[in-house]
């Protein structure tokens, strides 16, 4: 006879309920009819270390908000040391004492404010027993895990068993290749191709690359362009483990240098207006310029309190634009990255920031908002657009900045004047949702991918799609 009931305690936790029984998990098993309870092996505080059983919590739930130069609430978690230094609320691990441990109390429930946050996912009671495993057993460090020097190995042909998520697209200088973000790699097509494979199709086809810039970071979130053309700037990472930027070679397809940094991923990428600086941001919620020549820190500007999104140059270059998750654009200083102003607090994300060419004018989109146009001199909100059917995830100027694009979830891509602001073309997609967009040399074309991990073609003056395709060749399944 199978029990009927196991009962299980709730810990209440801010509202949120978790499944706890505050020592082992409590399973109910049918064994010859009778019940039988089996409790979860406990985890065995002598072994539990730092870096192997510690680190994985922390890069997984914690490092978004507790590194970088100014952790949250003071107080660092990127090291042993800085954990165990506290925070500005004192001491927070107790060696051999959970208990009177205030990073234990926390994300345990016992003491506010919690951790993480209410609005943040919750510690899994496995992660939170461990941590309390590791505390009890003397927050023993262990020893750090060895690993290959980036680069230092041969890298593998990249095999998709489907369509990739793409969020990055970009052409090349002459208007007739298009980079494309992959995973760890930048997919490279001619445009020519494109339309001769996949024109007059009813289904996209998969189409081999011309070449590919591959790498070991695993997702690629942003391109940018060099003036000239010659260097590709990549901004990306690997989730939970680093940022990294890399510079690529464009005429001989090889990366000149790369530079990782941080706990996790990069979310945006500009080159200044004269090609000798570049602009980062991502989750660590900072604004780094690094050196085009050496990738070296020129210096770092917290400017928001959660991750930043977009960052870019102003058309002159005397001035950095961001947004990001705090729903705010901000101004600095270009020269050093001294705050300007917050030119705008909205309901949601400011999810895309982007200069207009030739033009003082700078772009800001995101989620129920209107996008609108800032002068990048005066800082003076200017033009409005109107409302978005859906969250913005691209926005893109055409090369002679005569010309805006906006799409994102909604099944829908809108092509503006850039000068009124009206609309001029609109134009159905099943795409799913838009991630990149790209405008040609010319402006009467677009490229657009996106989750659906499709490229297509868009003909702005037939308002149509001319060719959709898959930018890689999928691998089939043994039958």
């Amino acid at each position: 006879m199978i029990c009927s009931a196991v009962r299980l305690e709730m810990r209440s936790r801010g509202g949120r309920g978790l499944l706890s029984s505050l020592g082992c998990l409590v399973l109910a098993m049918s064994v010859g009819g009778t019940c039988v309870l089996a409790e979860e092996a406990a985890v065995d505080s002598s072994r539990t270390t730092f870096h192997a059983d510690v680190v994985p919590i922390l890069k997984r739930s914690c490092l978004g908000c507790h590194s970088g130069r100014k952790p949250k609430g003071k107080y660092s978690m990127e090291s042993l040391e800085k954990l165990l230094a506290g925070s500005e609320r004192g001491r927070t691990i107790v060696p051999g004492k959970p208990n009177e441990s205030i990073l234990f109390r926390m994300i345990s429930g016992k003491q506010k404010p919690l951790m993480p946050p209410r609005k943040a996912e919750p510690l899994s009671e496995k992660d939170i027993r461990m941590i309390e495993a590791w505390i009890k057993g003397g927050a023993r460090a262990g020893t750090p895990p060895t690993s290959p020097e980036p680069y230092s190995r041969p890298l593998a042909d990249q095999v998709y068993p489907r369509p990739p998520v793409i969020t990055a697209l970009l052409f090349d200088s002459s208007g007739e290749n298009i980079f494309i973000g992959g995973y760890r790699e930048v997919l490279v097509h001619s445009v020519e191709n494109i339309l001769r494979r996949g024109r007059g199709k009813k289904e996209p086809v998969e189409i081999q690359p011309l070449r590919r810039f591959r790498g070991e970071a695993e997702r690629v979130h942003a391109l940018a362009l060099a003036p000239g053309g010659r260097l590709l700037a990549v901004a990306g990472g690997s989730p939970a483990r680093f940022g990294e930027i890399q510079i690529w070679d464009v005429e001989e397809s090889r990366m000149l240098r790369f530079k990782r940094t941080g706990g996790d991923v990069f979310y945006s990428v500009d080159f200044s207006p004269d090609g000798s600086r570049l602009v980062i941001a991502g989750t660590d919620r900072s604004l780094h310029v690094l050196g085009v020549e050496d990738l070296e820190l020129r210096y770092s500007s917290q400017l928001h309190s959660d991750w930043v999104l977009g960052a870019v140059f102003s058309s002159d270059g005397k001035r950095l634009f961001s947004c990001g998750r705090d729903r705010t654009i901000r101004a600095a200083a270009a020269k050093d990255g001294g705050f300007l102003k917050t030119l705008g607090t909205f309901g949601q994300a400011v999810t895309r920031v982007v200069t207009r060419p030739g033009s003082s004018q700078i772009l800001v989109a995101g989620e129920k908002m209107e996008p609108r146009i800032y002068d990048a001199g005066s800082l003076v909100e200017g033009a409005k657009l109107e409302k978005q059917p859906g969250l913005i995830f691209a926005a893109g100027y055409s090369v002679d900045g005569t010309k805006l694009a906006l799409a994102g979830s909604a099944k829908e891509l809108r092509v503006y004047d850039a000068e009124s602001g009206q609309r001029i073309a609109g134009l159905r997609s099943e795409q799913g949702w838009i991630y990149a967009l790209a405008f040609n040399a010319g402006g009467d074309r677009l490229v657009t991918a996106g989750y659906e991990g499709t490229l297509r073609i868009w003909d702005l003056e037939l308002g149509k799609g001319l060719a959709e395709v898959i930018p890689v060749i999928l691998e089939r399944a043994a039958k």
